[in-house]
C-alpha cells in the first residue's frame, strides 16, 4: 500500500507524507494547543472539521457538503449551479460557514434566475457565479428582521470576520456596519453576499496562481523537512505548574 499527500495546485505532485506526520503526532502528543483528550486531527464535532479547515476545502468537496447539508436551503436551479460547477468556492464557503456558526442560511439567489445586471446597471456578481442571496436566517425572514442585534445584524457581522481572500467585497442590506457592508433600500427582504471575481475567464491562470509552491519544489521541501530533527518536548506539566481546581470563566466548560 502506497500513501501519499497531493498538495494544492495543478500539477503537484504525490508528497511522501511522513515529515509532516511527525509533525502532527509531536503535536498531538504534548496537548499544548487544544483540550485534554481531543485529537488535533479532528475539528471538535460533528464530521471532524473545524470552521477553518472548512473554508480550506477544495471546490468539489465544497459542492458536495453543501449540497448535501441539511441547514442550507438552496432553491432547485441554485443546486443545478453547484452542480453543474458554475458557483465561486468562496460562495460555498460562505454557506458552509454560516451554517457551522449557527446561523442556517435559505439562499434564493445563486447564478441561475438573476440577470446580467443590477438594479443600478452594473454587471451583477451574480452573473459569474460569484454571490449569493440570503432570505432567511435560522427560518428567520430576512424581510422585517433586520433590526439591531437581530439574525440579519448576526448575520452581516459574522460574514464581517472573514478575511483575506475569503472576505466578501460586497455585503449588502439595509445595515450600514462599515467595511464592505453597504445598505440599499431594495436588498429588505435579503442579505446579498458577493465577491469579485478572482481570474476572469481564465481558468488555467487561476489554476496556476493558487498554486502554493512549483510541482518540482515540494519534492525538496519534503527532502528538507526529513533532515529537520523534531524537538524533544514535554508531554506532562512542569513540577513547578498548579492545579486549577476550575475555570475563571464558563468560555472553556469542558476542556
Amino acid at each position: 500500500m502506497e500513501f501519499g499527500i497531493r498538495p494544492a495546485g495543478e500539477g503537484a505532485p504525490e508528497i511522501d507524507p511522513k515529515p509532516i506526520l511527525d509533525g502532527w503526532k509531536l503535536l498531538e502528543a504534548t496537548a499544548i494547543y487544544r483540550a485534554s483528550g481531543r485529537n488535533v486531527l479532528h475539528g471538535a464535532d460533528g464530521d471532524g472539521f473545524s470552521i477553518g479547515q472548512i473554508l480550506l476545502l477544495p471546490k468539489p468537496l465544497l459542492e458536495r457538503r453543501v449540497l448535501s447539508d441539511e441547514r442550507i436551503e438552496i432553491y432547485d436551479c441554485g443546486r443545478d449551479d453547484i452542480r453543474s460547477g458554475q458557483i465561486d468556492r468562496r460562495v460555498l464557503a460562505g454557506m458552509a460557514y454560516l451554517a457551522e456558526s449557527g446561523l442556517r442560511p435559505t439562499i434564493t439567489s445563486l447564478k441561475c434566475g438573476h440577470g446580467f445586471f443590477t438594479s443600478s446597471g452594473n454587471v451583477s456578481h451574480h452573473s459569474s457565479g460569484n454571490a449569493m442571496d440570503i432570505a432567511q436566517i435560522n427560518g428567520v425572514p430576512i424581510l422585517g428582521h433586520q433590526e439591531p442585534g437581530g439574525v440579519t445584524e448576526q448575520s452581516v457581522r459574522r460574514l464581517m470576520a472573514l478575511q483575506g481572500t475569503m472576505a466578501p467585497d460586497q455585503i449588502i442590506s439595509l445595515l450600514e456596519l462599515g467595511g464592505s457592508t453597504f445598505a440599499m433600500g431594495d436588498h429588505a427582504d435579503h442579505i446579498h453576499v458577493g465577491f469579485s471575481p478572482m481570474f476572469g475567464e481564465n481558468g488555467k491562470l487561476g489554476k496556476q496562481a493558487l498554486a502554493v509552491l512549483k510541482p518540482g519544489q515540494w519534492s525538496d521541501l519534503i527532502a528538507q523537512l526529513r533532515e529537520i530533527d523534531n524537538p524533544v518536548v514535554p508531554t506532562k506539566p512542569s513540577k513547578y505548574s498548579l492545579p486549577a481546581d476550575k475555570r475563571s470563566s464558563p468560555a472553556h466548560k469542558g476542556e
